[in-house]
């Protein structure tokens, strides 16, 4: 009995001297196997925020000099897919350049020759290459505006301006189809890219909402708050799920009518995509779309 009792004593005793040292350790071990993990991961996140912060057609190689040893052969394959995916996007850009240039030629034959027609047997056919023609100066654009190494400059542009320069250009147009273009501003930014291609793709989304619009409607281009113009209609709207679908196909919403916006909206995104913006839908209480950049330029003085 006393012995059992001595040997309690002794096991308990032993266990408390363990089990306090320990319950005061698990806390320091705790801590430092969180600091260790931590900094260990350090690198990972230090790649992945430069990876986010990317712009889409920045293809230039990961610096890798201040990458851990251990992270080299990730960063190294990074760079191979960088590379490679912009070869394809060079190639890709160039081959729309080249077939919009091969085009050219043989329509500007085809319009001679439609000259030649009587005028109401010709004028059918002229809208249609006219149509075709700015197609193809759309593709032009949207391969110089997708080329930031190549000869077109970008410039700043003012979009409170070019909001102005697009409604007095189609303004004709909309008395022609009886109905109302009219322009507001609130305070519109300004951003670097290509006006020509800017000013193309908010002119297909003017040719859009004014196709949506009924006869008597109205169209309002709104340049602003901040970074990003908006073109208003008086018709039913998109919904951003609609949109997604006609941006990647390049199909209308009026599938049944001629020459309308077509491949034009898909054009439209691409060249916003190009100037780091992007085509959506706008408020649910209005109808329209509008091009929304992500980066401005500071205020004039």
């Amino acid at each position: 009995g006393d012995a059992q009792a001595m040997r309690d004593h002794l096991v308990q005793g032993v266990t408390l001297s363990l089990l306090v040292p320990m319950s005061l350790m698990l806390p320091v071990l705790a801590g430092l196997i969180w600091l260790i993990v931590g900094r260990g991961l350090t690198p990972l996140d230090r790649l992945g925020a430069t990876l986010s912060a990317r712009a889409a057609r920045d293809m230039s190689p990961i610096d890798d000099t201040r990458a851990p040893r251990e992270l080299r052969p990730m960063v190294a394959a990074l760079n191979g897919l960088l590379r490679r995916v912009g070869r394809a996007r060079e190639r890709e850009r160039n081959f729309t350049a080249f077939a919009a240039h091969e085009l050219k030629t043989p329509l500007s034959v085809l319009a001679l020759e439609l000259d030649r027609l009587p005028r109401e047997d010709a004028a059918p056919l002229k809208a249609q290459v006219q149509a075709l023609s700015e197609l193809i100066d759309q593709l032009l654009l949207l391969a110089r505006s997708n080329n930031p190494g190549g000869q077109a400059r970008q410039v700043p542009v003012d979009l409170d301006a070019l909001g102005q320069r697009v409604v007095a250009d189609m303004a004709p147009r909309a008395i022609h189809d009886g109905k109302s273009l009219s322009y507001e501003t609130a305070g519109a930014a300004r951003i670097c890219g290509l006006e020509e291609a800017l000013a193309s793709a908010l002119r297909t989304l003017v040719d859009n909402a004014l196709r949506e619009t009924p006869a008597g409607g109205e169209v309002v281009v709104r340049a602003g708050p901040g970074p990003q113009i908006a073109v208003l209609d008086g018709g039913a709207g998109l919904d951003a799920a609609a949109l997604e679908r006609f941006k990647a196909r390049g199909v209308r919403a009026d599938q049944g009518a001629t020459g309308g916006a077509g491949l034009g909206l898909a054009i439209a995104d691409r060249i916003a995509e190009a100037h780091e913006g992007e085509l959506e839908t706008c408020r649910p209480e209005e109808t329209g779309l509008r091009i929304r950049f992500t980066r401005s330029l500071p205020p004039q003085d």
